[in-house]
């Protein structure tokens, strides 16, 4: 008799660790999850995790041209899912991503040298200096920021850090072309 109260005593105490495992769980891993999201590297990317709005980084060095990319040829990078036109481009993608990816993660070059996020014009806002991808708001930003290229690209690498962090955790100000019709600018492109 004494060896089944004994272990009915070590099943209760059993139960109670369960649950107070369980009860903690609830609380914890919440918390755990939001510190991950919001650690995650801040890429342009579309709601659905589409980087670059599905365009093919590669191409613009290759074809000199954007070019979208077909979600059958796809690199999962920083957290994102990267479209590209070919096996070739992926694979030149795979091989050497810093290669390839736009600068300050696909914002508008432009606006991090100021100190801010924004979207970008995938189809004219970007140019290529110095074998390195620069994305833009617009054309015209686009052509201000290669007009000033000496001091931009410089204030942009010294600005980006804060930017990043603030795209990270809500902090910086962001600018969308949907709040600004007049710009004929919609996303995705």
């Amino acid at each position: 008799m004494r060896n089944a109260s004994f272990n009915g005593t070590r099943a209760i105490i059993a139960f109670r660790r369960i649950l107070a495992i369980g009860f903690l769980s609830l609380i914890v891993f919440p918390f755990i999850g939001v510190a991950t999201a919001k650690s995650e590297e801040p890429v342009n990317a579309l709601d659905s995790g589409i980087a670059m709005d599905g365009f093919d980084v590669v191409a613009y060095f290759e074809r000199g041209a954007p070019v979208k990319g077909d979600e059958s040829y796809q690199v999962q990078h920083k957290g994102k899912t990267w479209y590209f036109a070919s096996a070739e481009n992926a694979a030149a993608f795979s091989s050497d991503p810093a290669r390839y990816e736009p600068q300050f993660n696909g914002w508008c070059s432009y606006a991090v040298s100021e100190g801010y996020g924004a979207e970008v014009d995938f189809v004219k806002g970007w140019v290529i200096l110095d074998d390195k991808l620069y994305l833009n708001w617009s054309e015209d930003t686009k052509n201000d920021f290669v007009a000033e290229q000496a001091t931009r690209r410089s204030k942009a690498a010294a600005k980006w850090p804060k930017v990043r962090k603030g795209l990270q955790d809500g902090s910086v100000e962001l600018y969308f072309h949907k709040d600004y019709p007049e710009e004929g600018i919609s996303h995705p492109q």
